[in-house]
């Protein structure tokens, strides 16, 4: 059941009446608390003063220049603390020694409004419903209890009113007092990235069938349910501590090449360092509105550390280095910059131009040369991307990334896609708040695994289209699906859970396919959609299609829209010389589209059991001369 929330007044009054907090040094051990199960959290106050851990299970860090602040941008030297969740973390072999750890939080638009433009961002529905995103990392080596508790007054009585998400995670759940609960978190090499949703907290999304697409409100009557989500999110980044070759490999030493220390505060000089590495220490760095890190051809490596909190962006701006690094449990915030920040408009809003793809500040941008070259970005957390948070321009099929426990939080603006990775890359152990395309599958021999997403209102889930493409041997697992706002009554060309969208150029038309470029050996497994969808696959293919697997996708149910806007499409185009792409056999040649227990509220979707017509459950609106070139079954077992 949807909750009541509470509004943007209340949050300033919690604010208001917040103590000032103060804090030990996050590079030094601390003592612990006490904290039986039995007993809530204290609140952090001047006679209970901040206790961080730093040991060889556990680290958690603070800021002491924390700020409540639900209402407008932070200052330069602040960083915006979370006014409505508190965490704290214990080793699950001494219950009782609690230790804090820091919680962020993000607000749409990081509480600027729309500065120098009036068109829509993307923003306008979090912002009207008062949305925010909370979150807490840590790093660990064994089990844990996180303690979470919700400071807005609202109450629970039961654990079970507390879901974790992804609901595979069953994590043990314990009742500490009316607002706060007590997970157990095992260690695993992997990380976990979960939600903690409060039910009080909930709030159901609808659309009010406006116009074409209609738009979202939080008003019921009269109106559709699109999904049900917190109204303000807490998000727990349970991430492994670093250790051997990995330690090695992730966190710079002396040996690993000359080290920049940037000093806190303002850093608009990185341009012109001479050293191999820039190291961020624990610390609050700001580059300002009005500029981004444009970086030297010497330097290689960028290092968060835990703690690090850098208001900015980086731009790797030559191609020579054969491997690059991002690392660290650090955070890389875009909050100063405006939606669209144009660096050929001195960074202000993008202006008189159709997009700025090649002028806009993304939050990590690389070029790549004809010579091979290697990325690892690891457990950095990207915070409210302007525009797009990851791109390369130059030679796309000699660079190759490996993307380990990267998370991006607080996209509340249109164009914020995942990652896209590049031939040869793999992706694990990630977390996405994605406003745009989220798994961008444009390149061949790709490998992802364990994704968790929280998908807003635009673009799908998984995109492989927009052009015609050459890809071959793509493989997914385990990617859950934990929230999304994908919401238009009118059918549009990109969005749904998978999709292959129309031609970026035109998307009304039918005629920009390329009949000699092929899509093929793409493999999907265990997708789980929690909570209601829009659609599941839509399908422009703009290339000859051949063997795409989805296996064991389940969606919860669909949403309250009608069925003709949750139809699934499957459509053949052409080239400008009316030549059709070609899709395979699937029956009986087993290289077209099969889909492999695909289920809606726990009903596998059969093309043989009279469940899958587009009217039906299954949704599947598939054009009749496809018929020969997909299958929905059941696995036998």
């Amino acid at each position: 059941m949807p909750g009541t929330g509470l509004g943007r007044l209340a949050y300033c009054i919690a604010a208001a009446t917040a103590v000032v907090i103060t804090s030990t040094s996050t590079a030094m051990p601390a003592q612990a608390r006490t904290n039986p199960a039995s007993q809530a959290p204290a609140a952090p106050s001047a006679e209970r003063p901040i206790e961080t851990a730093d040991n060889g299970n556990l680290h958690t860090w603070w800021h002491d220049n924390g700020v409540f602040n639900t209402e407008g941008p932070t200052g330069d030297n602040e960083v915006r603390q979370s006014s409505i969740y508190d965490v704290q973390v214990a080793s699950a072999n001494q219950p009782e020694k609690a230790y804090d750890a820091f919680t962020y939080m993000s607000i749409p638009r990081s509480g600027k409004d729309k500065v120098g433009y009036t068109k829509e961002d993307g923003a306008e529905f979090s912002s009207q419903a008062g949305l925010s995103m909370s979150w807490s990392s840590f790093e660990y080596a064994k089990d844990v209890w996180v303690d979470v508790n919700l400071k807005t007054g609202q109450t629970i009585t039961s654990a079970d009113q507390v879901q974790i998400r992804p609901s595979s995670y069953n994590f043990e759940k314990q009742l500490v007092d009316a607002d706060t609960v007590k997970i157990k978190v095992p260690y695993s090499d992997a990380g976990y990235r979960f939600s903690v949703e409060f039910e009080p907290q909930l709030y159901t999304a609808y659309n009010d069938m406006s116009g074409d697409s209609g738009k979202l409100t939080t008003e019921a009557e009269g109106n559709r349910a699109i999904h049900t989500e917190p109204r303000n999110s807490m998000m727990i980044f349970a991430e492994p501590k670093l250790r051997g070759e990995q330690k090695e490999r992730l966190i710079p030493t002396e040996e690993s090449g000359s080290i920049h220390y940037p000093a806190e505060g303002e850093v608009t000089n990185l341009n012109t360092v001479t050293d191999d590495i820039i190291y961020f220490k624990p610390g609050t760095y700001s580059m300002g509105s009005d500029y981004h890190a444009v970086l030297p051809p010497n330097v290689k490596w960028v290092y968060l550390a835990p703690g690090a909190y850098v208001k900015g962006a980086f731009r790797f701006l030559h191609d020579n280095q054969s491997q690059y690094k991002v690392t660290g449990y650090g955070v890389l915030s875009g909050e100063q910059y405006v939606y669209e920040a144009d660096t050929n408009n001195n960074y202000n809003h993008l202006s008189g131009a159709s997009n700025c793809h090649s002028s806009c500040v993304k939050m990590l941008q690389f070029a790549s040369a004809d010579a091979e070259q290697k990325l690892d970005l690891q457990g950095v957390t990207i915070n409210e991307p302007p525009y797009h948070s990851f791109v390369v321009y130059g030679n796309e099929q000699t660079f190759h990334m490996n993307v380990e426990n990267y998370k991006q939080v607080g996209s509340w603006y249109w164009q914020t896609d995942g990652i896209e990775l590049y031939k040869g890359s793999s992706m694990k152990n990630t977390f996405f708040n994605s406003n745009d395309d989220v798994l961008k599958m444009y390149h061949s021999d790709v490998t992802i695994d364990n994704t968790v997403i929280w998908k807003n209102e635009n673009g799908p889930v998984v995109q492989w289209g927009w052009t015609p493409r050459n890809i071959d041997n793509v493989n997914v697992t385990n990617t859950s699906v934990i929230h999304n706002r994908m919401y238009w009554k009118d059918v549009k060309y990109n969005t749904c859970i998978f999709n292959s969208s129309s031609h970026w150029e035109d998307m009304g038309s039918t005629t920009k396919a390329d009949p000699t470029t092929t899509v093929k050996n793409m493999s999907f497994e265990n997708f789980t959609v929690e909570g209601m969808a829009n659609c599941a696959i839509r399908v422009y293919a703009l290339s000859n299609t051949e063997n795409i697997n989805i296996k064991n996708l389940k969606i919860d149910s669909w949403n309250g829209l009608d069925w003709t806007s949750q139809v699934s499409h499957l459509k053949r185009y052409t080239n400008p010389a009316g030549e059709k792409v070609t899709i395979g056999n699937e029956v009986p040649a087993g290289n077209g589209l099969a889909l492999e227990n695909y289920s809606i509220g726990g009903e596998v979707i059969e093309k043989s059991a009279g469940n899958w017509a587009d009217y039906q459950l299954g949704r599947l609106g598939f054009d009749g001369e496809n018929w020969d070139s997909w299958n929905a079954s059941k696995s036998t077992p």
